[in-house]
């Protein structure tokens, strides 16, 4: 970095962090704190040469003129802000790091006399409250806060929150967020008591207001006299679900961005909002689901130019491969699944809109949504807009008025695709695609909108402030976001590189083993990805094949139609199927449980198991095992697992092992076995059973004959 480069960009500061500067002149002539971040680029640049007393010299009319001290060894990065600066004193050694900002009274001091490093260092963002002392060859990471007369003594990670005497981190948080600039880091905000409580009270005041709505529809809502709640990141509470129509539920789910293959994050998406639709569609409720397509973005214009082919050959390659993906893994089609190069016309419309409205502006063809303009910007994600454009990390754009402003309409560029508009020829934004087809597929305000917690910021909170500034109605009543799927801790992502794809499971595991795995967790709850866990749902499920066998053996033997049963037995088994049932719809109806709704599915797996070990017989107990049967099918529906024949079970788990056998070879080797048996050739029939054990197939025998398995976990 040059020495003008770094006086404009503490020029430049001034403005951005303090809205009381009017002028350059004023900052020129009347700001102590620019004044003596200035002498010490001069001083730094004369100590450097090096010249011996006149930069010791420059820094105490420094200090003298300013109440600022600054050593001239000191290494100072870019974009410093001293805000009422009297009484900050930085170290000979001190290094500072970009875009800092230090108040009155902050010492940056060293501890003894020895030489060498003895102060601290400072990284970028970092924000130092009044009164601070920071002490030491100490390291203080970046986007760090450090509360008002904190004394610190000990190095602080990046990311922290630091108060106290001696100073501690009480809070750690970063959020990572991906904008039309590339990466943006973004700091937490102090906690405000009273703005809490008054969020609180607010949100006390909309509760009640649906609790009377849900009074006054319930009888008409279609959830079969059901109270389901649903927690709402917008209000970060579980609220009952009241429909905006009663009997059908609106939900628009984010879809892919089509330039790469999908991974075992999407899938949970999918598989997540999958079953809520399912769920809602068993209660009763109508349901329209719409999942979009995004098939034009900056990541499918640099994809296809690395494989030297067209955009819309990768949109609808990696759209078919989604497809693919998401047909073995169960999950339905949305009942509309927009693309949004389809939807320009109704983007257009939008953005003029907003335009008019003065919620955005246009710079030399680009269109900027103004966040300023929009007041409630930051409540989905719970963010103080100051705090956030204050720890914002983003490359200055001289186009925009502030680093947060998003686009929502792209100038073209040579060789991108492009759409005439107002303001010339361009494509849309990421973020506006999804308010533009959201709300001509289920209208201005909708009951659901899902996706991953990443989207929550900035994309859904983008799509709020973009889509309520648009109508001035609230745009979605329940906002519901899936928790990450984690490798060592660490979300899994492209990005990252931490990633596996959907194939890649596939051909390890069958497809209802990968949604056995992410339906056993909470939906909101973050995954370790794990080949042990994934093991477990696979034994979990064989459990239940196993059991239709057993059943559908015992319902077709003679003699269980000739036997009798206990009736106590029977009645206690009675309970315990009607008591499952409850609790599964319990737990679905609280914020969608599929853990628990699972357990519950297990559990009546395993009384079946013991009713069936105790060898009751006769006509009742055939009826209500076959109940169990059907409930077990009914609720597997929802989940989208048990579908297939014990059979097909099987087959499927031979491809995904490797057994290296079809089901004929199998039957072959039970035949050849089965004569060596009447033969009496132990020995051959023993080393048949071996031979296949070995490839991982185990063989029962029966009454009725020999039957196999896949040996699992």
């Amino acid at each position: 970095m040059g020495f003008w480069h770094e006086v404009r960009r503490d020029f430049k500061t001034v403005f951005e962090m303090d809205p009381a500067a009017k002028s350059g002149l004023e900052v020129f002539f009347a700001y102590p704190g620019f004044h003596a971040i200035l002498l010490h680029r001069i001083d730094h640049f004369l100590w450097k040469i090096p010249l011996p007393l006149l930069p010791r010299l420059l820094s105490h009319i420094g200090r003298f003129l300013t109440g600022i001290e600054i050593h001239p060894a000191a290494k100072i990065g870019a974009g410093l802000f001293i805000d009422h600066g009297m009484g900050v004193v930085i170290g000979e050694t001190a290094e500072i790091g970009e875009n800092v900002t230090l108040y009155q009274g902050v010492t940056l001091g060293g501890t003894g006399k020895e030489t060498g490093k003895r102060h601290p260092t400072l990284g970028d963002n970092v924000v130092v409250g009044a009164g601070t002392k920071i002490l030491g060859a100490i390291t203080v990471g970046n986007n760090v806060k450090i509360g008002a007369n904190s004394v610190v003594l000990k190095s602080i990670p990046d990311n922290s929150i630091v108060v106290g005497v001696p100073g501690r981190v009480t809070k750690k948080k970063i959020i990572r967020m991906t904008t039309e600039e590339g990466l943006i880091e973004v700091m937490d905000n102090f906690p405000d008591p009273v703005s809490e409580k008054l969020e609180d009270f607010e949100s006390r005041l909309n509760e009640l207001s649906k609790k009377i709505d849900a009074a006054e529809k319930q009888k008409d809502s279609g959830s079969n006299g059901k109270t389901m709640k649903i927690y709402n990141t917008l209000t970060r509470k579980k609220e009952e679900f009241v429909p905006l129509v009663p009997g059908k539920v609106s939900m628009y789910v984010c879809g892919i961005t089509a330039y790469d293959i999908s991974h075992l994050g999407h899938a949970r998406s999918a598989i997540v909002f999958d079953v809520i639709k399912r769920y809602m569609r068993y209660k009763g409720f109508q349901v329209n689901h719409v999942r979009n397509i995004t098939d034009i973005d900056d990541k499918i214009i640099v994809r296809a130019k690395d494989e030297n082919t067209s955009i819309v050959k990768i949109a609808e390659k990696y759209t078919e491969e989604y497809y693919r993906d998401m047909d073995m893994l169960g999950v339905s089609r949305a009942d509309i699944e927009p693309k949004a190069t389809e939807h320009v016309n109704e983007i257009i419309d939008i953005v003029k809109g907003l335009v008019d409205k003065n919620y955005a502006y246009d710079v030399n063809g680009s269109v900027y949504f103004d966040i300023s303009r929009f007041s409630d910007y930051g409540k989905l994600s719970n963010r103080n807009l100051d705090e956030m454009i204050a720890g914002a990390r983003v490359d200055v754009d001289e186009k925009k008025k502030n680093p947060l402003d998003f686009a929502l309409w792209k100038a073209s560029r040579e060789g991108e695709p492009s759409w005439e508009s107002p303001w010339g020829p361009g494509r849309p934004g990421w973020h506006i695609e999804c308010s533009a087809m959201s709300m001509k597929y289920l209208g201005k305000s909708f009951d659901i909108h899902g996706g991953g917690a990443d989207l929550i910021f900035p994309h859904h909170e983008n799509e709020i402030a973009q889509s309520e500034a648009f109508t001035g109605k609230p745009f979605v009543r329940y906002w519901l976001h899936n928790g990450f799927i984690t490798v060592d801790k660490e979300k899994m992502s492209k990005s990252l590189g931490n990633f596996f794809t959907v194939k890649e499971i596939l051909g390890k595991y069958e497809p209802e083993v990968v949604r056995c795995f992410l339906l056993s967790t909470h939906y909101r709850s973050p995954i370790e990805f794990s080949d042990v866990q994934l093991n477990e749902s696979e034994i979990s499920i064989d459990r239940y094949y196993s059991t239709i066998i057993r059943i559908r053996d015992f319902a077709d033997s003679k003699e269980t139609a000739e036997g009798d049963s206990d009736a106590e037995v029977l009645e206690e088994f009675e309970n315990t199927l009607s008591s499952v049932k409850s609790r599964f719809e319990d737990a679905m109806d609280d914020d969608f449980n599929t853990a628990l709704a699972m357990g519950h599915i297990f559990e009546l797996i395993r009384e079946v198991n013991k009713l069936l070990d105790t060898g009751q017989s006769g006509g009742k107990i055939r009826k209500i095992v076959l109940k169990v049967k059907d409930f077990l099918s009914e609720t597997g529906g929802i989940f989208n697992i048990f579908h297939k024949t014990p059979e097909e079970w099987y087959e499927s788990l031979m491809k995904v092992k490797n057994v290296g056998l079809t089901a004929q070879d199998i039957n072959d080797k039970i035949i050849e076995r089965q004569t060596a048996r009447l033969e009496k050739d132990w020995g051959l029939a023993d080393g048949i059973r071996k031979e296949l054990e070995g490839k991982g197939i185990i063989l029962e025998d029966k009454q009725s004959g020999t039957s196999w398995k896949i040996k699992v976990g």
